[in-house]
C-alpha cells in the first residue's frame, strides 16, 4: 500500500471512528452527586432522598433524553477523579468551571453563576470586610471546592477543610476558625432553612469571583456532553428551567 493509500486508509477508519462515537445512545447513565450543597444537591431532611436545583435539571436533561439516571453519592472531592478515570458516565455535583478543570474533564454549557461569599461569627468580631482580611487567619472551607482553592492565595490564612460548608461552619461556631468561604447561593440556602444559625453567624455583604457551574463529563465522553448540551438548550426553550429556578430560589433567573 502506498503512503498515499495509507493515509487515507486511516483518515476513514478515523472519520467512521468519530462518527461512531458522535451520537448518544439512551440508556442508563451513572450519575455522580454529592448531597451537601444545598440548594442544588442535597438530603431532603425529612426523607433523606437526594434533591435540588442542579438533580432536578439533570432529571429533566435526562427525560429529554430518553435516559434513565443511575444517581450514585460520592465525596465531593472523590468525583473528579472518578469521572477523569471514566468510571462514570457524568456528574452534577456543583461544579465550577475552571481552567484547571478543563484540563481533565468536559464541561456541560453553564446552567448558573456562582460567587464566592465569606461568613463570620455573629457580630463579625475580627472586623473582616473582604479576603484581604484574612490574611493570617484561621479559615475553614470545603474540601477540594473552589473555595479552597480561593483559601490557598490569601498570604498566612491556616487553613482547614472539610467534606461540606455546613462542617466548615460548624467548625467555626465552635470557636475553631475566624471565617469560612463558600459558595454564596448554598452559604445563603444554608442560613435561610435553619433559622438557628441565623444568631450564630452572619454572611458578609461581599460576593466575589464569580464562575459558571456546570455538570462534567470523561474527555471521551463529547457524545454526551453534546446531548445534554441539546437537552438543557430544550429545559431552558421550554420553561421548565425557569420554573425550577422558582422552585429552589424563589425567583425568576435575573
Amino acid at each position: 500500500m502506498s503512503l498515499a493509500s495509507l493515509k487515507k486508509h486511516l483518515f476513514c477508519a478515523a472519520a467512521m471512528m468519530l462518527a461512531a462515537g458522535s451520537s448518544f445512545a439512551a440508556g442508563t447513565l451513572t450519575m455522580a452527586t454529592e448531597g451537601t450543597f444545598p440548594p442544588f444537591e442535597f438530603h431532603d431532611s425529612k426523607t433523606n432522598e437526594l434533591i435540588g436545583f442542579e438533580l432536578d435539571l439533570a432529571k429533566a436533561a435526562a427525560d429529554k433524553m430518553g435516559a434513565t439516571l443511575d444517581i450514585k453519592e460520592f465525596k465531593f472531592d472523590a468525583i473528579l477523579p472518578a469521572i477523569v478515570s471514566n468510571t462514570l458516565d457524568f456528574a452534577a455535583a456543583g461544579f465550577a468551571v475552571t481552567p484547571e478543570r478543563a484540563k481533565r474533564v468536559l464541561f456541560s454549557d453553564p446552567f448558573y453563576m456562582s460567587g464566592l461569599t465569606i461568613i463570620v461569627p455573629k457580630g463579625n468580631p475580627k472586623g473582616i470586610k473582604n479576603f484581604d482580611d484574612l490574611k493570617g487567619l484561621n479559615v475553614s472551607v470545603q474540601l477540594g471546592s473552589i473555595s479552597h482553592d480561593r483559601a490557598k492565595k490569601i498570604p498566612g490564612a491556616k487553613i482547614t477543610t472539610f467534606e461540606s460548608g455546613a462542617d466548615a461552619m460548624l467548625n467555626m461556631i465552635s470557636g475553631n476558625a475566624d471565617a469560612v468561604i463558600n459558595a454564596q447561593p448554598a452559604t445563603d440556602y444554608m442560613i435561610v432553612s435553619r433559622p438557628s444559625l441565623q444568631t450564630k453567624l452572619e454572611r458578609l455583604d461581599f460576593v466575589a469571583d464569580a464562575v459558571p457551574m456546570a455538570m462534567i463529563f470523561p474527555k471521551n465522553r463529547a457524545d454526551l456532553q453534546k446531548a445534554v448540551n441539546k437537552a438543557l438548550a430544550e429545559i431552558r426553550a421550554d420553561g421548565t428551567y425557569e420554573k425550577l429556578h422558582m422552585k429552589w430560589f424563589g425567583r425568576p433567573k435575573q
